[in-house]
């Protein structure tokens, strides 16, 4: 998966963008999964995505230098 799939998918699921036609959130939510365990997925956005803070996930791509924040 690219970065801007990733992206598009964290935006569907979070509400900003709707789904493409013919897609579920199931299918969104296994390519998410996917990426947790994908070898180009920076650490920080494996943590976000295995704890399924997707809109957490989404802030870090949009900008990687943001500190975390519990």
């Amino acid at each position: 998966m690219d970065c801007e799939q990733l992206k598009a998918d964290l935006e569907c699921i979070s509400g900003h963008r709707p789904f493409a036609a013919g897609e579920s959130m199931l299918v969104v939510l296994q390519r998410l999964d996917a990426a947790t365990t994908a070898s180009f997925t920076p650490a920080r956005l494996k943590h976000y995505l295995s704890q399924r803070s997707y809109v957490k996930a989404l802030a870090w791509l949009n900008d990687p230098s943001m500190p975390h924040k519990v």
